[in-house]
């Protein structure tokens, strides 16, 4: 088996990772809050951070052109030097380690929450971190064959929630607009806006992973994924409100409440069940590819020959953090509502934005 850090995969593999980052754990989880903060103006919010994450991705592909064969920390030591370079990895670090976090007590939370309430968190947090351990230890060239599968059995779970919760939707769910004026629309894009949109630029480590002959695809693809992203978030927020109305801010896992509602004649009846478990996956893909990203971080950081050497510390790690961080559930929403935009913004843009700059003006003038 090739070390982690040599392996390849192609444009086409590199959009399903893609998507089922983007789309993974914020299926699940984005609608609730969307309709909380924006209430039925959910969907201009979404549009307004895809478009902001076009931009984005836009910066993510240029310095990926400017240095083709450099990781992420290689460009970013490259671009500011060896010492405020190891500040923003660092930073960057703690990040990964926070978010890879987040979505492994979220997916405790979703279980505990809805189809095993009785079970501990800890075993669904264990699980899941050992299983995307085992992933990762298998490498990106695995993942991105075998995240086909699951990605299109999400997206197939999420086409026939749609479909079949059409007939219970109403339309005027959807009005007045701005009834509370442009505020909550605001509110509403600064929290799509730092999930999953800006979380977009790790895929700057991703990038380099892609073999040359298929490099000249991947920003089409990406850009392509990007707006089927926003087209599949859209949906869901829309059909969310059309059918719960008033209640889609107050019901969690909104798309789980919706496939709960769904009842043709008397024999087709709780689908969330599987529904439920094809809609976790996502999370699952999006935590292995988080994890992913944080050992190949790491190891790049502290200049280590063996790419596997610290995946179990970082694994335990991150189930300490899962089980120990928040004493209630409120604390961990608020962290996700209200911090982790901030944090991602601060950590993860503002470096990639600055990188972007001093890179074109360095070529302006011709110093790179």
């Amino acid at each position: 088996m090739k070390a982690l850090g040599k392996q390849t995969i192609s444009a086409g593999q590199l959009a399903i990772l893609y998507i089922s980052f983007m789309v993974g754990s914020s299926i699940v989880y984005v609608p609730n809050p969307m309709t909380q903060f924006a209430g039925n103006m959910a969907w201009l919010s979404i549009t307004v951070s895809a478009l902001l994450g076009m931009l984005l991705l836009s910066l993510v592909l240029y310095l990926f052109r400017c240095y083709p064969d450099d990781g992420y920390t290689a460009h970013l030591n490259r671009v500011y030097g060896r010492w405020i370079a190891g500040v923003f990895i660092a930073l960057l670090i703690l990040m990964l380690f926070l978010m890879f976090s987040y979505i492994v007590l979220g997916i405790g939370n979703f279980f505990n929450n809805t189809m095993m309430v009785e079970t501990p968190i800890y075993v669904f947090n264990g699980l899941t971190i050992i299983v995307a351990a085992y992933t990762v230890h298998a490498g990106i060239e695995v993942m991105g064959r075998m995240y086909f599968l699951l990605t299109a059995s999400m997206m197939l779970a999420v086409v026939v929630i749609v479909l079949l919760a059409i007939p219970s939707a109403k339309t005027e769910a959807l009005l007045p607009q701005f009834a509370e004026g442009i505020k909550p629309v605001l509110h509403g894009i600064y929290f799509s806006s730092g999930f999953p949109i800006a979380e977009l630029f790790l895929f700057s480590v991703i990038l380099p992973f892609v073999r040359k002959d298929s490099r000249r695809d991947a920003g089409k693809w990406l850009y392509a994924m990007t707006a089927l992203s926003w087209l599949l978030l859209l949906t869901v927020v829309i059909i969310t409100l059309m059918t719960l109305g008033p209640l889609a801010g107050d019901r969690k896992f909104s798309l789980f409440a919706v496939a709960r509602l769904i009842e043709i004649g008397n024999f087709l009846l709780g689908l969330e069940a599987v529904v439920g478990i094809a809609l976790i996956s996502g999370s699952f893909m999006k935590a292995t590819i988080v994890l992913y990203i944080l050992n190949h971080v790491t190891v790049r950081f502290f200049k280590l020959d063996d790419d596997k050497l610290l995946l179990p510390a970082i694994s335990f790690i991150a189930f300490l953090l899962s089980m120990t961080m928040f004493r209630s559930e409120a604390e961990f929403v608020f962290s996700i509502y209200v911090v982790w935009p901030f944090i991602v913004m601060t950590v993860g843009i503002i470096p990639l934005m600055l990188a972007a700059l001093i890179t074109s003006v360095k070529r302006k003038s011709g110093q790179n």
